[in-house]
């Protein structure tokens, strides 16, 4: 008699029952999917920072070791020699670095040792390391010229949503160094009196290039759910545009600037 009557007053949940729980299930759900939403662009947002430092990074480290070879000789009382064998780099005697504009450059270097490379990593020929007897000597026959090295450095822009590159010329081929860059700028700094002495930094030196001072604007592959707020542009990018008056207005991306001098200290001996 009482099961009979127990089950009959068991005929499940009411329909307001139901609905409150399925409204606590998904207050809960969309709970759980904004932290997951925030985690995955804080994430993304991270992921985005270290490339761009590591780039930055590499980039600095390939321009200033290229720069500070520039204008080695093994001999310091001659002045390095002319030079217009790199198509679009033409050297008069005595120049280390030649402005091409603000965005290319060249240089040029004796080698050091055997075991020098060009930017792009190749080696010497056998005839020259046979050359060099030992590392930073000078060269010991005046008629021996030791093997001279001639690079070209520049920027080459992306198209639509690439990125642009660092670039490094030698001999007939083109190589990409550093890749995430969205626009690179190179000063040079030289004297009117003194080709040893750094009065101003130009676009268009007009005396003997003795330092340059570089700029790299860093960009990290990006959508526009990193950016908290996509209808502001990037600090960087804006600190960018204001120093060399472009117009970049992208709000997806993740951007940084590394920037550098190098004395060409070979230059001042």
């Amino acid at each position: 008699m009482i099961s009979a009557v127990l089950r009959s007053r068991q005929k499940g949940l009411s329909l307001i029952e139901l609905m409150v729980a399925m409204l606590i299930g998904m207050f809960l759900i969309l709970g759980v999917t904004q932290i997951f939403i925030s985690n995955q662009r804080a994430y993304l947002f991270q992921q985005g920072q270290m490339g761009n430092q590591e780039n930055g990074r590499f980039a600095l480290a390939i321009l200033s070791q290229e720069l500070l070879k520039a204008g080695y000789r093994s001999n310091l009382g001659a002045s390095i020699p002319a030079d217009a064998t790199l198509s679009g780099c033409t050297f008069p005697a005595g120049a280390a670095v030649v402005a091409l504009s603000d965005t290319s450059l060249c240089i040029q270097y004796q080698a050091t040792n055997k075991l020098d490379v060009t930017c792009q990593g190749g080696v010497l020929a056998n005839a020259d390391k046979d050359s060099i007897t030992s590392p930073y000597s000078a060269r010991t026959v005046p008629s021996t010229t030791r093997p001279k090295i001639v690079e070209k450095i520049a920027f080459v822009a992306g198209t639509g949503t690439d990125n642009g590159a660092i670039t490094c010329t030698s001999g007939t081929t083109t190589q990409q160094l550093v890749s995430g860059v969205k626009d690179l700028r190179f000063e040079y700094g030289s004297g009117a009196a003194d080709s040893k002495t750094v009065s101003t930094f130009s676009t268009t030196p007009t005396g003997t290039i003795a330092a340059v001072r570089y700029s790299v604007l860093m960009q990290s592959p990006g959508t526009s759910m990193i950016r908290d707020n996509t209808s502001v542009v990037s600090p960087a990018l804006k600190d960018w545009n204001g120093r060399y008056g472009t117009t970049y207005a992208d709000v997806n991306s993740i951007y940084q600037i590394v920037q550098g001098t190098i004395m060409i200290r070979n230059q001042m001996q």
